[in-house]
């Protein structure tokens, strides 16, 4: 290529026809959703057959010449890679209908393409090493491997987004009967000829990266995520290979918890933070690009993202295996910062369960569960809880703190104190069950002298949440709450305890002399104790909280 830049406009399926493409590693797996952008796709094509003469544009194609003349896709994988998958599922159809001569044109002019060096027909399309194989064998040559198994979430994608697009051809030929090879026909001709694209060819590698970077400035679907991949690849120089092998190893990892984007965020985050003090998502890119300037730093990097990833996948999971040696306070306190719903907490667990020594991990993160507590229950969130957790995380990385003491005491200046906590906890509110389900039953097991009460306890499912005062109140049962007092107090959380969940349905809206008897049977201890209390009201309500409150200082402690 001559130029710096050159770019012309096309059908789809003719560039698929006239090129071979490779999605180099550089780019992310396949991303597309059956029953959205692929559906979207389908409908727009359909919609716009009814008038064949006008174009449909799908956008900019951007590609750079890579190895063996076969261009490399820098934006639009999602595009070719699921155009491909219509003209699979075309191709599909006319073998089972044992138009041979129809099926196999489709397959040379579109699919594959005779590679004179190696004799052998290879794909027109080659995805990144995480999901090619996938896809030749489930797409391309679907027939031969009906049950290839999707290891990966792009995987699960290719699969889903495929059957979505066979079931729709298949509502095609219900719809049409005898006419329906001559309908499909029409889509492969307006999939050459009128579904156009811009191909815009780079010179270079170079020039890829700076294009898909500036795609995405314009607004074009192009995630940070993807950047900063981009910026270790492009610095990996001739051990990209290994570059990417660790990338791939690295997202999978994540996967084992949770797909998409977003978690692999909150992952990079957290190691920057580790590595570099308060890191915000926004200056994830800023922070890599200083520490990755050659190739020797971008495989450093990269090492140690593969490393802990899997670290990462471990404080996200109490099953993981890296627990099986720990016994069950790591996991238990795992399980409870999950029900928490806690993510600002990350790159302290993080770096503890890298570098603190196998015998503090598990008091370490019982420290993280209690300070949880505190801040949830002062609704404490943005930057205070995230400057200091990452402060922490980077002095557990330098070495500057290894025990859980040094942990505490360093953390004594950002963790709520027992005085401020317990005034808050007076009067606090609890409108997600689950959460005053917890709350109620480790302040019980700390009632009852119980080891370890803010953990999540084994018996969590077999109980319910009674509102004693409750939602739907009358005059008959209720005569000394008024509406704006049922309104303030009823999810005050001395106006709530644990019943087995059939007696809590027995009892519902009646009166408190008569729920009584069914609190009196209760084994749990602060809900048999209603029993001795004569009136419930907006007082009894208040003195209930402060002694709960008493008892939530030694629950949750520093």
């Amino acid at each position: 290529m001559d130029k710096e830049f050159d770019f012309k406009v096309m059908g789809i399926a003719k560039a698929i026809k006239q090129e071979r493409f490779r999605v180099p590693p550089n780019q992310r797996e396949y991303s597309w959703t059956g029953d959205i952008q692929v559906r979207d796709l389908l409908q727009d094509i359909n919609n716009a057959l009814r008038n064949p003469d006008k174009p449909y544009f799908l956008g900019t194609v951007v590609l750079t010449l890579g190895e063996n003349g076969i261009l490399e896709i820098a934006d639009g994988q999602q595009r070719i890679a699921t155009t491909t998958m219509i003209l699979a599922a075309i191709r599909d159809y006319f073998r089972g209908k044992g138009q041979a001569d129809t099926f196999k044109s489709i397959e040379t002019d579109y699919l594959f393409s005779f590679d004179r060096k190696q004799g052998d027909y290879t794909s027109k399309l080659t995805l990144n090493v995480d999901d090619n194989e996938f896809f030749k064998k489930s797409v391309l040559h679907h027939h031969n491997h009906s049950n290839t198994i999707p290891l990966r979430h792009s995987h699960k994608l290719i699969e889903q987004a495929f059957i979505y697009i066979k079931k729709y051809i298949d509502g095609i030929v219900q719809m049409h009967g005898k006419r329906a090879p001559e309908i499909l026909n029409d889509w492969m001709n307006y999939l050459d000829d009128q579904a156009n694209i811009v191909i815009l060819k780079v010179s270079n590698a170079e020039n890829a990266f700076m294009m898909f970077e500036t795609l995405n400035d314009r607004g074009l679907k192009t995630s940070q995520v993807d950047l900063v991949k981009n910026h270790i690849f492009s610095k990996s120089g001739d051990r990209l290979d290994e570059a990417q092998r660790m990338w791939s190893s690295m997202k999978s990892a994540i996967e084992t918890v949770a797909d998409g984007d977003d978690v692999t965020m909150d992952f990079l985050r957290s190691v920057c933070c580790i590595i570099a003090g308060q890191t915000t998502k926004k200056e994830i890119m800023r922070t890599i690009q200083g520490r990755t300037e050659n190739k020797t730093d971008s495989l450093q990097m990269m090492a140690l993202f593969e490393e802990m990833s899997h670290e990462y996948a471990a404080i996200l999971n109490p099953d993981h295996p890296k627990w099986n040696d720990f016994g069950s306070d790591a996991k238990k306190a795992i399980q409870t910062i999950n029900l928490l719903g806690v993510t600002q907490i990350q790159p302290v667990m993080l770096a503890v369960a890298k570098y603190f020594p196998k015998r503090h991990i598990a008091n370490a993160f019982k420290l993280v569960v209690s300070w949880s507590v505190r801040f949830m229950i002062l609704n404490i969130r943005g930057g205070r809880l995230d400057e200091g957790y990452a402060r922490i995380a980077h002095k557990i990385h330098n070495g500057d703190i290894k025990t859980p003491v040094e942990l505490r005491n360093d953390a004594s200046s950002l963790v709520i104190n027992d005085s401020e906590f317990k005034a808050v906890f007076e009067t606090v509110k609890v409108g997600t069950a689950k959460l005053a389900k917890y709350y109620l039953r480790t302040l019980e097991m700390t009632a009852n002298e119980q080891e370890d009460p803010e953990f999540i306890p084994s018996d969590e499912l077999a109980i319910n949440l009674e509102h004693i005062m409750p939602s739907a109140t009358n005059q008959e049962n209720w005569p000394d709450i008024n509406r704006a007092d049922a309104e303030a107090y009823l999810k005050r959380l001395g106006n709530m305890c644990l019943l087995q969940a059939k007696k809590n349905s027995d009892i519902g809206n009646l009166s408190f002399n008569i729920k009584k008897k069914t609190y009196e049977q209760s084994l749990y201890r602060l809900t048999n104790q209603l029993k001795d209390i004569d009136k419930w009201d907006i007082a009894a309500i208040e003195k209930r909280q402060k002694e709960m409150a008493d008892l939530a200082i030694k629950a949750w402690p520093l």
